[in-house]
């Protein structure tokens, strides 16, 4: 320090004294903003590898079902139809066709309760991935990609929004971060349209079929006795035509999520 300047780059501090270059205080830094603070997250591959891996087994258990479905029906309504006294045969391979439906619906159910957990996890894992985009106005967040699908009637549209918004976020043309609102203009993917459209459709009509089956049986008994009758042959016929129907729906709506999540994941994996 000195009264006076000795060299170039000499500055002047509040206490009136001159000091060297070397001493004087660095600027600070810049605040970081704060889409850069965010702890990074990185989708797991694995874990979108087995999101499509059960979207196929999904929509192969669904074709089984429908298969069977498809030699059930027939046999059912032939044992109907048969002569009073000579339905014993009918009878045998309607029972046998109809164990052979509920094992494929059993299949088709438990790849569906997976596929569900991987797409809770997959959700929340997919949006966090998201974090440093550095993407403004966001509507939703990693809670409600799982909490969505618990809503009653919410989760009919939820979930599909939030889904909306991450595919939007991660879309290639967005350019480098910080993508700003410039995601908001990004159209959406076609086949996850059309796979959530199917599926709902599908779902509705399972329970429009399961309805009917349901007027044209009585059950009776409880617990382990209960007996389940079928009172109208045709009307049952019919409900088990719209089940098909329904299963098939769903069936190729998981082919076009198999399809929907590869086209994720190369804007979310790359």
């Amino acid at each position: 320090m000195s009264d006076r300047p000795q060299g170039e780059g000499w500055w002047l501090a509040s206490d009136g004294k001159w000091y060297p270059p070397e001493s004087r205080p660095a600027p600070p830094a810049p605040p970081t903003p704060l889409w850069e603070a965010v702890p990074p997250t990185r989708l797991s591959p694995g874990l979108h590898t087995a999101v499509r891996v059960f979207l196929y087994l999904s929509a192969g258990a669904a074709g089984l079902a429908v298969v069977a479905l498809a030699n059930a029906i027939p046999r059912m309504y032939a044992w109907w139809t048969a002569p009073l006294g000579f339905d014993a045969d009918e009878l045998s391979a309607w029972e046998d066709a109809s164990d052979l439906w509920g094992g494929a619906a059993g299949v088709l159910g438990l790849a569906g309760l997976v596929l569900f957990i991987l797409l809770l996890v997959w959700g929340s894992q997919a949006y966090r991935s998201l974090g440093r985009t550095g993407a403004e106005g966001r509507s939703w967040s990693s809670g409600w990609a799982v909490g969505g699908w618990f809503i009653p009637l919410g989760n009919v549209l939820i979930p599909r929004l939030v889904l909306s918004e991450i595919e939007r976020i991660a879309h290639p043309d967005n350019g480098p971060a910080p993508v700003a609102d410039r995601w908001r203009r990004q159209p959406l993917i076609g086949t996850g349209v059309a796979w959530w459209v199917l599926n709902l459709v599908g779902g509705v009509t399972a329970a429009a079929g399961a309805a009917v089956i349901g007027a044209a049986t009585l059950v009776s008994g409880e617990g382990s006795n209960m007996v389940t009758t079928i009172t109208d042959g045709v009307l049952y016929r019919n409900g088990l035509v719209v089940v098909a129907a329904a299963v098939a729906l769903i069936g190729i709506a998981q082919l076009l999520g198999a399809a929907y999540f590869r086209t994720l994941g190369e804007r979310l994996l790359r």
